[in-house]
């Protein structure tokens, strides 16, 4: 008899993309699917990350689902709770927590050609699953401090993907190390408690303003009674955020001065505002063009380096000692408590496959393929040479402004590829190579003219390249056109096999 998997679909994360993957299965009529997720709750990067000042960096109206807005945002900006509770009233209100396993660790993942299903390891456990769908976004690991002497530190160290709230960090003296998203919301909040506050830049961010009112009773009834209104304004942000900044990306080289122009609009008017002193705003100003790193916004986070507590410290680390932080000038500065805002490993990151291997079809490794490939993808969701396997966030997967948009576009696509295998009996589902090639050449091809090809982007120490250089992390078309797109994508560009047995059974059944 042929072996039967466990479940027809295992989905790893619960977060935004496990939500936005169990709904499309469920309301497709499949439910022999299983959420393996390694917290003790739903939630994603917003049940991990707890920090000081957590919040969306993005107005909240954009970072939600079409079809599951939320009137009750009490700010333009919400804050993180309120995106965690709102996640997890979509798994409840939709039913979805009876197919998460909490606690749930997936380790190695091995395709079995024989058996035509992957074989997992589940808190080392094997679980076998027809598909798997990778749910686990575009920062699945937080990416470790490499820092000469950190285990030497005498002092508390907090991490800013694990933060310890009974650290109390009133009085003490503080470092902070990073200046990506998470300091820029950190800095602030603790520089009114501390004593003393050191922030380590390697790389200095673009912050702009941001306009941050509260959603005051009678417009959240307005959005509760007439949801019209409210989806009036998401639609309008999912175009903003979603269709035009992602043009003015991709056609940089087309703009003429603008590019130019927006670094010193905020350099010369948004910077001078804020950091009156001349030399400490040179050195909080970045010198590479606006949007080749991810910017941040923040009313607060410039200003703080204008209180007499805080410094900002530009010398490069040597090596942390046992009472503090030593740079190459030889200055040691004495702390208290070490903050590492370091950020995560990339979804691209060859050592996230190396710590949990993924072995496709023909001894296909994910780890090599990532180090030593250019990029390759099918619409930003799969890859020759991993059958039955997708990932909500692979290469050009960033589809328009929010995470949201790539997940609901995912889940389309994904969602009407098993649904088709399932319709044919299919047991073996894999992604054409020539399609993968065509579709990965053309979204190649409208980077010609982007800001990463054209622009100034050499200092930036970007996510939006991979170790290799490469720029692949934007999908090159707007929110609307690629949700259009997976609906309407041919299904023929997958290889559907079916089982001599199915095939047989199929004809006698007809």
């Amino acid at each position: 008899m042929t072996e039967q998997p466990d479940h027809h679909v295992a989905v790893i994360g619960a977060g935004l993309a496990g939500f936005g993957i169990a709904a499309e299965l469920h309301r497709g009529g499949i439910d022999d699917f299983v959420v393996y997720e390694r917290m003790d709750g739903v939630g994603g990067t917003w049940r991990q990350n707890v920090y000081p000042g957590i919040g969306v960096d993005i107005p909240a109206q954009a970072y939600q689902f079409r079809h599951a807005l939320n009137p009750e945002w009490t700010r333009f900006y919400a804050k993180g709770e309120e995106v965690l509770s709102y996640i997890e009233r979509l798994y409840r209100e939709n039913d979805l927590l009876r197919f998460v396993r909490f606690g749930s660790d997936v380790g190695a993942r091995v395709w079995d050609e024989h058996a035509k299903m992957w074989r997992l390891q589940v808190n080392g456990q094997e679980v076998t699953a027809r598909f798997v769908v990778v749910a686990a976004g575009p920062f699945p690991e937080p990416k470790p401090a490499e820092l000469k002497g950190l285990e030497d530190f005498g002092g508390t160290i907090l991490r800013s993907a694990s933060w310890d709230h009974s650290v109390d960090l009133k009085g003490k003296r503080v470092a902070v190390i990073g200046t990506g998203a998470s300091a820029v919301q950190i800095v602030p909040e603790i520089a009114r408690t501390v004593a003393h506050l050191d922030i380590y830049q390697r790389t200095p961010i673009w912050v702009f303003p941001k306009i941050d009112p509260s959603m005051p009773a009678p417009l959240r009834a307005l959005f509760r009674r007439v949801p019209r209104t409210q989806r009036m304004l998401q639609e309008s942000l999912e175009f903003i955020v979603g269709g035009a900044l992602v043009y003015g990306v991709l056609n940089a080289g087309r703009l003429g001065n603008t590019p130019a122009a927006v670094r010193w609009l905020l350099g010369n008017v948004s910077y001078r505002l804020q950091v009156p002193d001349k030399e400490l705003r040179a050195r909080l100003t970045p010198d590479y063009d606006f949007g080749c790193k991810r910017p941040a916004t923040s009313n607060t986070y410039l200003p703080t380096f204008n209180r007499a507590n805080v410094d900002l410290i530009t010398d490069p680390i040597d090596t942390i000692t046992d009472k503090g932080i030593r740079t190459v000038s030889g200055v040691e500065r004495e702390i208290d408590i070490l903050i590492l805002a370091t950020g995560f490993r990339l979804f691209f990151d060859p050592q996230v496959y190396r710590d949990r291997p993924v072995t496709g079809r023909h001894g296909f490794d994910l780890a090599d393929f990532y180090q030593n490939h250019l990029p390759l993808s099918y619409h930003g969701f799969s890859t020759p040479g991993l059958p039955n396997s997708f990932n909500v966030f692979g290469q050009y997967g960033w589809t328009g402004g929010t995470y949201h948009s790539v997940v609901d576009t995912a889940a389309i696509h994904i969602g009407r590829v098993i649904r088709e295998a399932q319709r044919l009996g299919a047991t073996d589902v894999e992604v054409r190579a020539e399609a993968a090639d065509a579709w990965t050449e053309d979204a190649r091809s409208r980077y010609t003219y982007s800001l990463f090809q054209t622009g100034n982007c050499g200092t930036a120490n970007s996510y939006y390249f991979d170790h290799n250089g490469e720029s692949a992390y934007i999908r090159p078309a707007t929110t609307q056109r690629a949700r259009q797109v997976a609906q309407t994508f041919p299904l023929d560009d997958y290889i559907f096999t079916v089982a001599k047995a199915a095939r047989h059974a199929k004809a006698a059944a007809g």
